[in-house]
């Protein structure tokens, strides 16, 4: 599955996962304009458990107060990113198209 792992070190970074299962990533600074290293798992939430992961993200950084909008609320990732502990919001691609295209794209 491929999701947006959101305010990763400061950074929405794409990765492919399977859902429950570890994995470790690098987003090498070519990339994603420094090393960023994640190591953890995507799993699935409950609404609540993804809502209070969004708000604690938007807290942290506002910057991401856009992805309020995100309507699939069902992935977090829990691990490491770059060796610090974190809890953050996940949307699948699919999702991510399919919020674009419902709530961004206007077609009249």
């Amino acid at each position: 599955m491929k999701v947006f792992i959101y305010n990763a070190d400061g950074l929405t970074i794409p990765v492919e996962v399977e859902p429950g299962l570890p994995f470790k990533f690098t987003c090498t600074e070519e990339e994603c304009g420094r090393e960023v290293v994640m190591e953890g798992v995507v799993r699935y939430a409950d609404e609540a458990e993804f809502t209070r992961v969004l708000r604690d993200t938007i807290a942290e950084n506002p910057d991401f107060k856009k992805i309020l909008e995100i309507t699939a609320r069902n992935l977090i990732f829990e691990g490491k990113v770059n060796g610090r502990e974190v809890v953050l919001p996940v949307e699948s691609f699919d999702d991510f198209a399919k919020r674009f295209l419902d709530e961004v794209l206007v077609l009249r």
